[in-house]
């Protein structure tokens, strides 16, 4: 699975258009504000969206015991096995 960043990016462009671009005044309406708002929650969405989609890996650990002619032959053998999820 990739991570899909462009929504988080453009919500962050727009937050900070809003916050050091716009010079228009709305009565009882703070852009600058608005604005900081928007590029804080586009920031928090494109690093959830990093954290929950970042590539995964499993590892097993397989231990084994190979008999030899005696038990004091006897030999454990460990292996790990990684598997890498998609």
């Amino acid at each position: 699975m990739t991570a899909r960043i462009g929504g988080p990016i453009a919500v962050i462009v727009i937050g900070l258009v809003l916050r050091y671009a716009v010079a228009d005044r709305v009565s009882g309406v703070n852009l600058p504000m608005i604005g900081l708002i928007i590029a804080a929650a586009g920031v928090l969405w494109l690093l959830l969206e990093l954290l929950i989609n970042r590539p995964r890996s499993q590892v097993t650990r397989e231990s084994t015991t190979v008999r030899g002619a005696t038990p004091a032959e006897d030999e454990q053998v460990e292996r790990e096995v990684r598997r890498e999820e998609i």
